[in-house]
């Protein structure tokens, strides 16, 4: 099934990314006439300036680098992007490799020591309580746990807060986490 990102296509006005009003326009109370405008402005913009491609959607992979905790150094770190193109975030993927005597078994591996403290697009979180979450949930190998998040233009910041929950680490031991997100782009 195919998100629509600037408009749909039964003329009903609203102009969604995935079901999400991406352009703030809000159609409660709006006319017919109003929302018929709408989604013919939203075709117009979809189509493009004449002689430039249509406005496109893509799946697209937005890296969020990684951090590696330390004996002795911090156990918070936070991971960071910016994309260059509208996009909302559909599935946070983390992967996390431990070095050195500190062995963790089980499905998560060592994601298992790792939580996620909060995640925001901009200023706004992602999470709808102030617990933090498993770092397992978000293997590569999880099931059922896409996510919507707030879309974006390009440029806003997407933040991950990570916490280092395990063992304490010993000298020359590490634990490196690093993540993606998979989302739709408009470009």
């Amino acid at each position: 099934m195919a998100y629509d990102v600037l408009g749909d296509d039964d003329m009903s006005g609203f102009e969604t990314m995935g079901g999400y009003d991406v352009l703030g326009d809000d159609d409660v109370g709006a006319t017919p006439r109003t929302r018929l405008q709408r989604a013919q402005w939203a075709q117009q913009l979809k189509r493009g300036a004449p002689g430039a491609p249509s406005i496109s959607e893509m799946l697209l992979p937005l890296g969020l680098g990684s951090v590696t905790f330390v004996s002795g150094g911090p156990t918070s770190a936070t991971l960071t992007a910016s994309p260059q193109l509208a996009y909302r975030g559909e599935r946070i993927v983390l992967s996390a490799v431990s070095i050195g005597n500190q062995q963790y078994t089980g499905p998560g591996g060592a994601l298992s020591a790792i939580q996620v403290s909060d995640l925001k697009v901009g200023q706004r979180s992602q999470l709808v309580s102030a617990q933090a979450l498993p770092g397992d949930a978000f293997s590569a190998v999880a099931f059922g746990v896409r996510t919507a998040t707030d879309p974006c233009a390009p440029g806003i910041i997407i933040t991950l807060g990570l916490t280092y929950i395990g063992a304490p680490l010993q000298v020359g031991d590490s634990v490196t986490v690093t993540g993606v997100i998979f989302g739709r782009a408009a470009g």
